[in-house]
């Protein structure tokens, strides 16, 4: 006889959700699981990653969605994905078969940089290798904080020759230099030569607490404060920041305390490195703007209270900079919904996962004993149609399995508030409750959902356990904002010479931008109003979560209010990057595809805005100090409880797709019995 672990209920089918329910599944699962089943709520999969087609087929994200070449678990994931699915034979129409045409290398970056009252953007490419993401068996490589300093000090040499002998380094950078820029270039040379001379080989921790290290760094700085010529500011800005990294992971102790980089995450970033004797420009510094940017690091979605955990930082930096494997950058063919998470379900659902749509997870539940979930109170959202088993999300566009921007209405019984599934303040109008039971419709639990939903889901949970109560008083979200554009001319015509750009740094509230015409050949516009330019902007939002306020009226006021920013935004500073989108009068409105004649608002309706205010939709922070309130996934408390998501200690706890990926396979190991990082590449943050 066979004996099974019984069954395993996934609550939120985001990437972390699917992720654990990836390898949950993999071959000879029903040897161990009687059934997999997903609930998600509405009729998308992929969370704060979905996508969906709208008029046109055209590709509307919940935001930009770019990865970066050191996403090793994801890309992993993926690159598995799509090698079981097998499109060439199994779905040879499909005009995206392979994991290499789904996501695709890109160069170029750009950071805003402000000169005086003025902007411009300071364009940058990083060098592609000869590596791939995710390879088989490859094993990822963990970022140590010796392994950093040595690739920070390199770093510092290479922009040293870039600068005397006029070369291009991984960032570009315009000298002209003389024998006063040469003399003190050759003393930050000699500075972080030494240093990693000493690094060369192991060193005894009282030499480092005797300041052997932080002896040629002196040097560094003192050299640095007396170059501050115009025409070197990115350049000794960026050695600045740099030594003052280097320079305060010695000063702290990283390189013997056992926490690593956590060791700092207590501390803001700019405060950090500004206390390790960083020039004051330096927080200012496009590259570090950037950083705060990527990671939406503002409390409450203020723009003047900068808040990201100085040690995550660090290590995102050394990830992003010196682990990329291919590209810095790789930006996906089509709508991430289409090329990623259509992909995933497809796979999953080939395996025998079930998919249970339109089912809305209320609340947790726990046994007289608090020991285990006892039950789940589900809100079954609409009824299937007659003859319809289950829901089948996908349509087709140009031969591609998509998700539709609205249900399929042919599968669901009557079309009464479909409009509001998806959202925590629509109304709700129900055609069940159901009460899922432990023991007879499950047996374990991946809690996949959001971690704004954890704190609405699990009131008992917070009442019961000091450390849940901990987790969601300390760990953050910030709402999102989000919009696309399509315009007519390409970007030649409006003033942008660097097609397939991505960029930061710039005015708030939509600091990033993202050019994306490698995504246009899967949509289906007419002829005569055919986009041949699509750009992605984003930025946090100041929405403060929880609101007294009446829902609609948080809705209505949050949306305006994006609105009224968005217009602003085009009217006055989208001219850095299209100066041949504005008039004299302001946006030329007019150059929209499906505008249909409209301006300012009633234009920027006609494209696609995303107004991330919902619970589920709020991005989880990092700001400084709650670090240490994160729960890792095999840490719920309860026996038959895991945890998977952005928002769980992960060891890189940034609100990003890999960081779901890795949260998901470690609450799946914890499940199967497995080791925390068995098969998790990469291991970065104890």
């Amino acid at each position: 006889m066979r004996r099974t672990r019984g069954r395993v209920a996934v609550l939120g089918a985001g990437m972390a959700g699917l992720s654990a329910a990836w390898r949950l599944s993999e071959p000879g699962w029903q040897d161990r699981f009687d059934s997999i089943t997903v609930y998600q709520r509405g009729w998308r999969l992929g969370g704060k990653g979905a996508s969906s087609r709208g008029e046109h087929g055209r590709i509307e994200e919940h935001g930009l969605h770019v990865w970066l070449g050191s996403y090793e678990n994801a890309f992993a994931l993926l690159r598995e994905c799509y090698a079981e699915l097998d499109r060439a034979t199994t779905d040879p129409a499909a005009p995206i078969r392979t994991w290499d045409q789904a996501m695709i290398p890109t160069d170029n970056l750009g950071m805003a940089d402000r000169s005086g009252d003025d902007w411009l953007v300071w364009p940058g490419r990083f060098a592609r290798n000869d590596e791939l993401p995710g390879e088989p068996h490859a094993t990822g490589r963990e970022l140590t904080v010796i392994g950093f300093l040595r690739r920070a000090l390199q770093l510092i040499v290479d922009f040293s020759d870039s600068l005397v002998e006029t070369t291009a380094g991984p960032l570009v950078l315009s000298t002209s230099p003389d024998t006063t820029s040469t003399r003190w270039v050759e003393v930050v040379q000699r500075g972080a030569l030494a240093t990693l001379k000493l690094l060369a080989n192991p060193i005894p921790p009282q030499a480092i607490r005797a300041g052997l290290l932080g002896r040629p760094l002196d040097a560094i700085r003192e050299a640095i404060e007396y170059e501050h010529r115009p025409d070197h500011k990115r350049f000794w800005l960026l050695i600045s920041l740099l030594a003052a990294t280097v320079r305060g992971l010695i000063a702290d102790n990283l390189v013997t305390d056992p926490r690593g980089f956590r060791a700092i995450n207590d501390e803001d970033y700019g405060a950090w490195i500004l206390r390790h004797g960083a020039h004051p420009d330096v927080v200012d510094f496009p590259l570090v703007r950037g950083m705060y940017d990527m990671v939406f690091g503002y409390e409450d979605g203020d723009y003047d209270r900068p808040a990201f955990a100085a040690g995550l930082a660090v290590l995102l930096t050394g990830i992003a900079l010196f682990q990329y494997k291919g590209a810095f950058f790789w930006k996906m063919t089509a709508g991430m919904g289409d090329v990623v998470i259509a992909p995933l379900y497809q796979a999953l659902r080939r395996r025998g996962v079930q998919f249970e749509f339109f089912h809305r997870v209320d609340a947790l539940h726990l046994d007289d004993r608090r020991q285990v979930i006892d039950a789940i109170t589900i809100g079954r959202q609409v009824g299937l149609a007659d003859g319809v088993d289950h829901y089948e999300p996908l349509t087709r566009i140009g031969g591609l399995p998509v998700f539709p921007n609205t249900p399929l209405a042919d599968q669901i019984d009557g079309n009464a508030g479909i409009d509001d599934l998806e959202s925590y303040f629509g109304q709700r109008d129900d055609v069940e409750t159901r009460l899922l039971r432990r023991g007879i419709d499950f047996d374990h639990v991946v809690l996949a959902l959001s971690l704004g939903m954890v704190e609405l889901v699990a009131p008992e949970l917070i009442t019961d356990s000091p450390q849940w109560r901990d987790m969601t008083t300390h760990v953050r979200t910030v709402a999102t904002q989000a919009f696309q554009l399509w315009l007519r001319p390409d970007e030649s015509a409006l003033g942008w010479a660097s097609p397939g750009v991505t960029t930061s740094g710039y005015v708030a509230p939509f600091d990033t931008w993202a050019s994306m015409p490698q995504t246009l050949w899967a949509e289906e516009w007419p002829e005569h109003d055919r986009p041949r330019t699509v750009a992605y902007f984003c930025g946090a939002l100041d929405a403060v979560w929880p609101t007294t306020d009446d829902h609609a009226d948080y809705v209505g006021h949050c949306r305006q209010h994006v609105l009224t920013q968005a217009v602003e935004y085009l009217d006055q500073h989208v001219g850095l990057y299209l100066p041949g989108a504005v008039t004299e009068q302001g946006f030329g409105w007019h150059l929209l595809s499906g505008a249909d004649g409209n301006r300012g608002i009633s234009a920027l309706n006609t494209q696609h805005v995303s107004v991330n205010i919902h619970p589920s939709d709020r991005y989880v922070q990092s700001v400084p100090g709650s670090d240490k309130y994160r729960l890792r996934s095999d840490e719920s408390g309860y026996d038959n409880l895991v945890l998977a998501g952005d928002w769980t200690d992960s060891g890189i706890n940034a609100g990003c797709i890999e960081a779901a990926v890795m949260s998901g396979l470690q609450a799946a190991n914890a499940l199967l019995g497995r080791g925390r990082y068995y098969r998790i590449r990469g291991f970065y943050m104890p």
